[in-house]
């Protein structure tokens, strides 16, 4: 599954599925928000948060507003990755 190696190099250092890393546990993430706010967050957080995203607002400031990096992934890639984060759960 190519989500898994995925998220092995770009999530797992701060997300777990069930336990909270640095950043929140994973599992249930395509039920709390769509596909579209996912890509969105994870391309630029910061970005999501400077425009007063309501949910992005709150994650920030939950986890002691730590700023999530960007990532240079694509859309696809993204989506293998919350493939596999359904699969985990």
């Amino acid at each position: 599954m190519a989500g898994t190696a995925l998220f092995e190099s770009n999530c797992a250092q701060c997300h777990a599925i069930n336990e909270v890393v640095v950043g929140p546990a994973l599992a249930g993430l395509s039920k709390r928000r769509p596909l579209s706010w996912i890509t969105a967050w994870v391309k630029n957080s910061s970005k999501m948060v400077a425009s007063e995203d309501e949910y992005a607002v709150k994650i920030f400031n939950q986890y002691q507003k730590q700023q999530m990096p960007s990532f240079q992934l694509s859309d696809q890639e993204i989506k293998a990755i919350v493939a596999y984060v359904e699969y985990q759960e």
